[in-house]
C-alpha cells in the first residue's frame, strides 16, 4: 500500500516528526511505501474559491490556479491508497500549513 503522510507541524525534530517517524517505520516494517512531506516547509497557499479546478471541460479540472508547492504533493496524493495527516493541536485544530494543504 502506498501510504502518504502530511506533516503539519513546523518543527522537524518535534513530538508530531518522531509520531510521524515512528509511523512510517512500522509501515515500511510491514512492506508499505510511505511518503512525508513535511507541509510547513512548503510554500503553499490557501484556497481562493476561485472555482478555477472544478470548471468542466475547461482542460484544468483538478488543477490550481495558484502554481504553489502543492503541484509538487498533487502526484504523491493521487497515488496515495492511504492519506495520514499529523499535527500538533493549535486552537483545538491543526495547523493552518496543514489547513492550506487539505483544503
Amino acid at each position: 500500500m502506498r501510504i502518504l503522510v502530511l506533516n503539519g507541524s513546523p518543527r522537524l525534530q518535534g513530538n508530531t516528526a518522531a509520531m510521524v517517524q515512528a509511523f512510517a517505520k512500522g509501515a515500511r516494517e510491514q512492506g508499505h511505501q510511505v511518503d512525508i512531506v513535511n507541509v510547513c516547509q512548503k510554500k503553499i497557499a490557501g484556497c481562493l474559491a476561485c472555482e478555477y479546478c472544478h470548471r468542466e471541460g475547461s482542460g484544468h479540472e483538478r488543477r490550481c490556479i495558484q502554481q504553489d508547492d502543492m503541484q509538487e504533493v498533487y502526484p504523491i496524493l493521487d497515488e496515495a491508497e492511504m492519506l495520514v495527516l499529523a499535527s500538533p493541536v493549535y486552537y483545538h485544530g491543526f495547523s493552518g500549513q496543514l489547513q492550506c494543504t487539505i483544503n
